[in-house]
């Protein structure tokens, strides 16, 4: 957070606060990360995304030996599928802004694409990322129950 960060001043602080309310995509304390927090999400982002070698693993233990590329195949389709559609729809859908948007559900910015000059182009894509990994991660347990019917 800016405002724990010791060695900024009063100004800077001001600046800062500035560029955040004039970003297209404000969302305050999402896109509110300091160097130090963008590389711990992103670090965290790796780390689930880890996760879908392990599922791969155990649902191939799970089933027979004719049906484990069919499970890993179903992990990678997954990723892939679950990914396009987190992009295409549900990033709009938890956190996009329109007239239309609402506490419960977000409508808008769809089709996540920032301009290229946001000052806060990096903490957006560090939020979709970590985002993007728990929906994909979600798609994977859920399909895993369906291993060998």
């Amino acid at each position: 957070m800016v405002s724990k960060v010791t060695n900024v001043t009063a100004s800077q602080q001001t600046a800062l606060k500035g560029i955040v309310r004039n970003s297209s995509y404000v969302i305050p304390g999402l896109y509110d990360l300091s160097t130090e927090d963008t590389n711990w999400v992103l670090t965290s982002s790796f780390i689930i995304f880890t996760m879908q070698t392990g599922f791969g693993m155990l649902e191939s233990g799970c089933v027979s030996i004719k049906n484990e590329v069919n499970i890993m195949m179903k992990n990678v389709i997954d990723i892939v599928l679950g990914g396009f559609t987190y992009w295409l729809f549900g990033y709009g859908m938890s956190y996009g802004r329109g007239a239309l948007s609402n506490p419960f559900i977000a409508l808008g910015d769809f089709l996540l694409d920032p301009p290229v000059d946001d000052p806060l182009m990096g903490q957006i894509f560090a939020a979709f990322l970590f985002q993007l990994s728990f929906a994909t991660t979600a798609t994977t347990i859920v399909s895993g129950a369906m291993a060998e019917r």
